[in-house]
């Protein structure tokens, strides 16, 4: 293990997340990178001795999860951009950043649906696109798709409702409960960036159609939703099909460096290796046309609260303009004070790039540092609080030891020089 630098650091910082990885793998490629690190030894250090302290017999110790580590909110593999991560006592405050606005950028491919609502599905839904152009889509971003409007949660997925999960409720006829009511989201600023005529961009359809059951399940999914909708929403109720969440959900926390297990389970360690491992976690779109869709498409820059899932924005602004939408690109460019654009201010906090990473300690180490020394400022541990607090009332102890007063009439105490207190009569006393 590198020599510690002395300083033990810790904190949220933001990683600039490339496609095709999921947040899972970034998380591990960071425990690979920090573990052996002079950056993070001293963490490590305080790692270790918490686990010796706390260590369970039940328990089997994995040596490449070193840290403490969680993200604050995940990011689909095709999506890029900010990815917080918070590192030892910074995992306790990953939380609030599901809260928090987050500004997107998402492409909309206007023509077609998938079954996972991006590229990377499989076809299950076409129509027509020629009544679709700039005006009637910057109409459609200002009538529905401002401020408070109404979203479903993902009907086309796995998610259970009343312990079956949603598409099963359609494969059995069941009609959908009524818990699947539409939720308020906002939308605080949208922007459309740059419009995109058939033929002018090099996005390109999946080659994949789905299944004629596939097909037929998806329009069923269409009715279901229709018929929960809500009269008085403002948006569109569409089916939605997704199996990550776009806006992110929270990621649990490796309570590394240790994996817990039933007393009752033999105990189950990953065979796989390393390079394995990040196979399955590596996402590379495949499988597209061999030409750019014959359709028109969009770039939009969304401002959302949490719980908005950008797949759904896509979807339902297709069927807006009377089609469909699927989403052909994402990138989360902010979340609550991390960006990944350069700060514009020192209120923001630029990300640091994946890439960077992969590279050598002295190309990562002195961003990182700073950030979590600034972070570590802010957010000052329990204990050092505690030895503020004591600081402070020994000061105030000590300057108080040599002036103290019971008030008017009273007696003032006054050290003498061989450390003896006398009384001494105030001005104010009476004459004895």
């Amino acid at each position: 293990m590198a020599e510690s630098t002395g300083k033990v650091l810790e904190g949220v910082f933001a990683i600039k997340k490339p496609a095709s990885l999921s947040s899972a793998q970034v998380l591990r490629d960071l425990q690979q990178a920090f573990k052996d690190s002079r950056t993070f030894a001293s963490l490590r250090a305080q790692e270790n001795r918490n686990r010796d302290n706390h260590r369970s017999k039940r328990r089997r110790i994995d040596k490449d999860n070193v840290f403490k580590m969680g993200h604050g909110g995940t990011l689909d593999p095709m999506a890029t951009g900010v990815l917080i991560v918070g590192i030892g006592r910074g995992t306790k405050h990953l939380q609030g950043f599901l809260d928090c606005t987050k500004v997107y950028r998402t492409v909309v491919l206007f023509g077609k649906s998938t079954d996972t609502y991006d590229i990377a599905g499989k076809v299950v839904a076409s129509a027509e696109t020629g009544q679709i152009n700039q005006q009637l889509v910057r109409q459609k971003i200002d009538d529905q798709f401002r401020g408070n409007i109404q979203q479903v949660p993902p009907i086309y997925s796995a998610l259970k409702i009343n312990g079956m999960k949603a598409y099963e409720y359609a494969r059995s006829g069941k009609e959908l409960p009524k818990e699947l009511a539409a939720r308020s989201v906002t939308i605080s600023e949208i922007k459309l960036e740059k419009w995109y005529d058939s033929g002018a961009h090099n996005y390109r359809w999946p080659a994949e159609e789905a299944p004629q059951e596939e097909k037929a399940l998806f329009q069923k999914l269409i009715k279901s939703a229709d018929d929960t909708e809500d009269a008085g929403s403002k948006a569109v109720i569409p089916p939605k099909s997704i199996s990550l969440d776009d806006e992110g959900s929270f990621a649990p926390v490796s309570e590394a460096p240790e994996l817990s297990r039933s007393p009752k389970s033999p105990v189950r360690v990953n065979t796989l290796s390393k390079d394995e491992t990040a196979a399955l976690h590596t996402h590379a779109i495949s499988g597209l046309s061999e030409e750019p869709a014959d359709a028109p498409a969009a770039r939009v820059e969304l401002t959302v609260s949490s719980g908005f899932y950008v797949r759904s924005f896509a979807h339902d602004l297709g069927l807006a303009c009377s089609s469909y939408g699927t989403m052909a690109e994402l990138a989360r460019t902010r979340q609550g004070d991390y960006t990944t654009e350069e700060a514009a201010s020192e209120d923001l906090i630029s990300a640091i790039d994946y890439a960077e990473i992969r590279q050598s300690e002295e190309v990562w180490g002195p961003k990182i540092t700073k950030v979590l020394e600034n972070w570590m400022e802010k957010n000052l541990a329990p204990k050092a609080i505690e030895d503020q607090r004591q600081s402070f009332d020994r000061r105030n102890y000590q300057s108080n030891q040599g002036h103290k007063t019971r008030g008017q009439g009273g007696y003032r105490r006054e050290k003498s020089p061989d450390n003896d207190f006398r009384k001494r009569r105030n001005s104010s006393s009476p004459e004895r």
